[in-house]
């Protein structure tokens, strides 16, 4: 009971978000970005879209990484609707490019026009090849990419393709947008491969077949295909960066993706579109990553895509102080039945 009591209260004290508090960003000598959400810190690398983020204030923090690394054309001849490799017909590899960030700027309510927030433009800064297997390659603009980063000073619900989406203030929104993808097929749908990395390197997938967990710290080869992944009834999928078997760390961080994108042609009409993935533990360079592929249905050319993941921090448990806490209790314990055992022997005569 008493470790029961002791691990409750350690979880509660596991709260990501801190109420009110206003987002801040500055850049240092790096060009890093660096962007504070409640209790969340981000730091956006100054050429490339990776993101590594953490518990701003905690000891022995764990790290995450999250790097968009990638859009793959496939085929979908086969009848697949996730993406597997074997049917790539085209990458645009963002590291390949240059990227930059812009100033920040409020976020304000649409209605109200009061501040609700932060963001920041991290923007496609030069020509990025798209490398076809079949040629002529051809190109993304300057501009045909970028990530919209936000965060809120307090935890708001806001309304994606008609929708209700909570984010947190130990979460930041990025809404990813893709505008001139020319598709080589209209059969050809298109993955946004999004890298995942921890010290632990263990992930839980939520699924609508159960809580999937994948050791990123094996890859699974090239004879392995890509995993689909099964979608629960939530707007929102979750994936969890697992926790260590022994961390002091109270907080867990995820990487959130909406079920729906919003598609606009042309003509200015928008369009909701349904987004599926697909995942794999594998090596990109020399380290391993869990895969994630955010699979998008073929749009006209000329239209933009706009998709809303998310990242942050949610509550965990610090298996490290509940161990310290169970021998501790265990210690007391062992203390109490001695001292009990010790007063049963202790027996004086009566007085005569």
């Amino acid at each position: 009971m008493l470790l029961g009591i002791f691990a409750l209260a350690i979880s509660v004290l596991a709260v990501p978000a801190v109420a009110g508090a206003a987002p801040t960003g500055s850049v240092d000598s790096a060009n890093r970005v660096i962007f504070n959400s409640g209790s969340l810190t981000g730091v956006f690398e100054g050429n490339v879209p990776h993101i590594t983020f953490y518990a701003t204030n905690e000891l022995g923090r764990t790290t995450y990484q999250l790097n968009f690394r990638s859009l793959i054309e496939f085929s979908t001849s086969s009848g697949v609707s996730t993406y597997e490799s074997p049917r790539l017909v085209a990458v645009a590899d963002f590291d390949s490019a240059s990227w930059t960030a812009s100033n920040f700027y409020p976020v304000k309510d649409k209605t109200t026009g009061t501040t609700i927030g932060m963001g920041f433009n991290f923007t496609l800064n030069n020509q990025m090849t798209i490398v076809e297997k079949t040629p002529p390659p051809q190109s993304l603009k300057s501009g045909d990419v970028v990530l919209v980063v936000k965060a809120y000073n307090n935890t708001r619900t806001i309304t994606v393709n008609g929708q209700s989406v909570t984010i947190n203030t130990a979460e930041i929104k990025i809404d990813f947008v893709l505008k001139n993808w020319s598709f080589a097929s209209t059969s050809d749908k298109l993955a946004l491969q999004v890298n995942m990395h921890s010290n632990y390197n263990h992930f839980d997938l939520d699924q609508s077949t159960g809580t999937t967990t994948v050791d990123a710290t094996n890859d699974e080869g090239a004879a392995v295909m890509e995993h689909p992944y099964t979608e629960t009834s939530n707007t929102e999928q979750n994936v969890r960066y697992a926790s260590g078997p022994v961390t002091s760390s109270m907080n867990v961080g995820f990487f959130h993706f909406v079920n729906t994108a919003t598609v606009t042609h042309a003509s200015g009409i928008p369009q909701s579109v349904h987004v599926v993935a697909g995942y794999k533990a594998e090596k990109d360079g020399p380290e391993t990553f869990l895969k994630l592929y955010l699979v998008y249905p073929y749009f006209p050319s000329g239209s933009t895509l706009v998709h809303d993941p998310s990242f942050g921090l949610q509550g965990g448990l610090p298996t490290l102080y509940i161990i310290a806490g169970g021998a501790g209790v265990a210690g007391l314990a062992a203390v109490l039945v001695i001292r009990h055992r010790h007063l049963e022997v202790q027996r004086f005569p009566k007085s005569k």
